[in-house]
């Protein structure tokens, strides 16, 4: 089992180290100035996206996962922030040209720099894993469809928890304030 091990934690360190985060500084100021931040992603995807959402209100930031029924009025000082391998997801795509019309800034986190949730994103997150459409050698993984994307996404976002901790001047404990006690 560890052989195993070691294949999946080796592809997620080599995938996240060529990964390009040169947009990370607009990124991140987009989830710092929002008054809301709506997270959205599908299938395994959507998961994760829905336990970034979590966290970020942890942080003291108002956050919500677009399969939500509770999700308030959205608009212009709104965040729409994308989690999509592929960039092409059609209940995605949809979703963001609803943001788009109603004045909400986009950014996602992809692996796919030409697709329509990337070219409508005011800044990208590009994660160098393999999708379901591009069948680049460079970014094959051993592991099954985009579950590559969808554990770098994770690690990802984990780690801009640590960025975002330390810009909000937030701790384990003050976090912890936050967290849910009704379980």
């Amino acid at each position: 089992m560890l052989d195993r091990i070691k294949i999946v934690t080796s592809e997620i360190i080599c995938a996240l180290e060529s990964s390009d985060y040169s947009q990370i500084k607009h990124f991140t100021k987009s989830i710092l100035s929002a008054d809301r931040i709506i997270t959205a992603g599908a299938g395994r995807v959507g998961l994760v996206m829905q336990s970034f959402s979590m966290r970020l209100n942890h942080l003291g930031l108002n956050s919500n996962f677009i399969g939500s029924s509770n999700i308030p009025r959205t608009g212009p000082k709104d965040l729409f922030l994308v989690g999509s391998g592929s960039g092409t997801t059609s209940s995605i795509v949809n979703l963001v040209k609803l943001a788009k019309q109603y004045g909400l800034d986009v950014v996602c986190i992809t692996a796919n720099s030409s697709s329509y949730i990337s070219e409508n994103s005011s800044s990208i997150i590009l994660l160098n894993c393999q999708t379901k459409e591009i069948n680049d050698v460079s970014r094959t993984s051993l592991q099954p469809m985009t579950t590559l994307f969808e554990q770098s996404l994770s690690i990802f976002l984990d780690s801009l928890v640590l960025s975002l901790m330390q810009l909000l001047n937030e701790s384990h404990d003050s976090m912890l304030k936050r967290h849910n006690n009704l379980e």
